[in-house]
């Protein structure tokens, strides 16, 4: 498998999402313990939405074939760079709004919770996260079902015995 291959199974996966297939989908990541996904609401490694390691990656994986918008990538954009045994690539997507059922909610409610109960950030923070992440889910359902968010999905993959992610990081611009 070569490194565009790799990159056309993880836009399938996010197309398609076949939860009964997610072993599956996981081998496109390295098994190193420093293999990271990073989303849209990260800033420091080991907290909110920034994952470490295959089985932290694989539990958000879920999360989003599950919750989360359908992903549209662009692959015309596509800009993928080799170099030996590394590649970089970037690409950009649009995460379309579904339907919020009530499981969804359920879900966005048990997120705020955590955010909430971070003992390591003071009150003042852990009420201004949660509030901003509820307020951000509101939005996204008052603009309603069809809705485009425009991001931009940039990797790092390294090959070992063949093509494998090694970092995936998902942006939005800040609207």
């Amino acid at each position: 498998m070569n490194s565009r291959d790799v990159i056309e199974r993880l836009v399938e996966g996010y197309k398609e999402r076949p939860l009964n297939k997610i072993d599956d989908f996981m081998s496109i990541f390295s098994d190193h313990e420093m293999t990271q996904m990073i989303g849209i609401g990260a800033t420091e490694p080991g907290k909110y939405e920034w994952f470490t390691g295959k089985e932290a990656i694989k539990e958000i994986v879920v999360s989003d074939w599950t919750y989360w918008g359908k992903v549209h990538f662009k692959m015309e954009t596509l800009r993928l760079l080799e170099h030996g045994q590394a590649a970089s690539f970037s690409l950009c997507a649009e995460l379309e709004q579904v339907e919020m059922t009530e499981e969804t909610w359920g879900f966005f409610l048990s997120q705020m919770k955590e955010l909430l109960d971070k003992k390591e950030m003071t009150a003042a923070d852990r009420m201004f996260e949660a509030s901003h992440y509820g307020i951000r889910r509101v939005r996204e359902k008052n603009l309603g079902v069809g809705h485009a968010f425009d991001m931009v999905v940039t990797g790092h993959l390294i090959k070992e015995d063949s093509w494998k992610i090694q970092m995936l990081h998902w942006s939005m611009p800040v609207e």
